[in-house]
């Protein structure tokens, strides 16, 4: 196996959901030709295109929203939101909409989505930049919450989160963003 560091395992995770399924489209800030803010989805704009990895506005209600859509009408998006404390934004769609459609209905409504996010401190982002969100998310039925520590745990969590399935969130932290290991 390859050494990734976890920022490369990042990219490589959704490319290998893209790949494999044609429904799976990826949205949230700067993520395209940018690369992302901390550099986790370099190439993606350039193997997928602009239809299938979109730059949405800064507003995580929006993103979430869009992707709630996008789940209702066949797609499979993965939504990043640059930083989980900004869930707190978007926080009742996630907790109101996403988690408990499928259980108010019987499982008739779903939303087969994966949200990603930035978590943690310890990178000098400041205070509004540094939450640990997952013990919200955690509290919430019908969300599924997964932290990956390393290159092969970030690569594997995203078989464990395939947009087919349910709902879930995949928080990563920012401090291990440099480091290595097979992946």
């Amino acid at each position: 196996m390859a050494e990734l560091t976890c920022r490369e395992a990042v990219a490589a995770a959704i490319a290998q959901e893209m790949r494999r399924d044609p429904a799976v489209v990826f949205l949230g800030e700067d993520i395209g030709a940018a690369g992302g803010v901390f550099k986790t989805t370099v190439g993606l704009f350039e193997e997928f295109g602009p239809v299938r990895v979109r730059d949405t506005p800064i507003s995580e209600q929006a993103i979430v929203g869009a992707a709630m859509g996008a789940a209702m009408t066949g797609l499979r998006p993965i939504a990043e939101i640059m930083f989980s404390d900004f869930f707190a934004v978007c926080w009742d769609l996630v907790a109101n909409e996403i988690a408990k459609s499928r259980y108010m209905t019987n499982g008739q409504v779903s939303f087969p989505l994966v949200i990603r996010s930035a978590n943690g401190g310890g990178a000098r982002f400041g205070a509004q930049h540094s939450q640990s969100i997952e013990n919200w998310a955690m509290m919430i039925p019908g969300l599924k919450v997964v932290a990956p520590s390393n290159p092969a745990d970030i690569v594997g969590a995203a078989g464990g989160l395939d947009p087919r399935s349910r709902s879930g969130d995949l928080l990563r932290a920012e401090i291990a963003l440099r480091r290595q290991g097979a992946g």
